[in-house]
């Protein structure tokens, strides 16, 4: 099996309007959209943006039938503890492939709102990352641990301010994601959009040295231009470090592809 992109949005998802035709015309070779399920969302006025699953189901099953490129159904899954009981009475019963993990807000506002540029970045970054090991600690099951550095995009940091004040998080972050089997994966949108890359030189070889072993890579496409976004810069970078092995999920399984 081939690599394919496990971090797309579509109409399903409050800020995209994208559709699975023109994702479809890029012909994947599987297609799987991951839309947002972030409740009293600072994005969206604090509306619960969440997608219709039954009209999402209905779509997915009518273009399965009409085609022969497999579409599978994600959810990106916005953490808030409070909003835990909110998340869990959404997602029981409905059958996702892959679900994401991720922390965007904080129940006040999203960590990439311009408030973040007045705060002490040692102040924003425990905030971020205690909130992502609550959320990694919490959320059962989750397959993909996204966008781990969501929390400083809007910060300018070199990477040796940024290890003194983040280590003693992610070192715990790491060690939770590697104890629930939780892929880490490697954004687009941080590598490229964003220019993190280094802050990806130095988390995935401490992610490694604890054990760390699942990767995948996300587009965290919002529009079809964008399907599978600096996938052979990402992985170029994984073969530095003797990846090459990329984790995938169906009916919530691993599947590891070879890249």
């Amino acid at each position: 099996m081939t690599y394919y992109d496990q971090h797309l949005h579509t109409y399903h998802s409050f800020d995209s309007s994208e559709t699975f035709e023109n994702y479809l015309a890029r012909s994947p070779k599987v297609l799987v959209t991951t839309e947002h399920l972030d409740f009293k969302n600072p994005w969206d006025n604090f509306e619960d943006s969440m997608p219709n699953y039954a009209d999402y189901a209905a779509e997915v099953d009518r273009l399965n039938a009409q085609q022969d490129i497999p579409i599978l159904k994600g959810i990106e899954i916005g953490f808030v503890p409070e909003h835990w009981p909110l998340i869990q009475n959404y997602l029981a019963g409905h059958d996702y492939d892959v679900q994401l993990l991720s922390v965007h807000q904080n129940g006040e506002y999203d960590f990439m709102d311009d408030i973040v540029l007045t705060l002490e970045p040692e102040t924003l970054i425990k905030d971020y990352y205690t909130r992502l090991l609550e959320a990694i600690k919490t959320v059962d099951p989750a397959n993909i641990m996204t966008h781990f550095d969501y929390g400083v995009r809007r910060l300018t940091l070199d990477v040796e301010t940024f290890k003194h004040y983040a280590e003693p998080y992610l070192i715990p972050v790491f060690k939770a994601a590697i104890n629930k089997e939780l892929a880490f994966e490697l954004n687009a949108k941080s590598f490229v959009s964003y220019h993190n890359q280094a802050l990806y030189e130095y988390a995935v070889p401490l992610y490694l040295s604890l054990g760390g072993k699942l990767f995948s890579l996300g587009s965290d496409a919002h529009r079809a231009e964008d399907y599978e976004l600096g996938y052979d810069q990402m992985k170029h970078f994984l073969k530095g470090f003797g990846i090459n092995e990329l984790a995938t999920y169906q009916q919530g399984k691993l599947r590891l592809v070879r890249f």
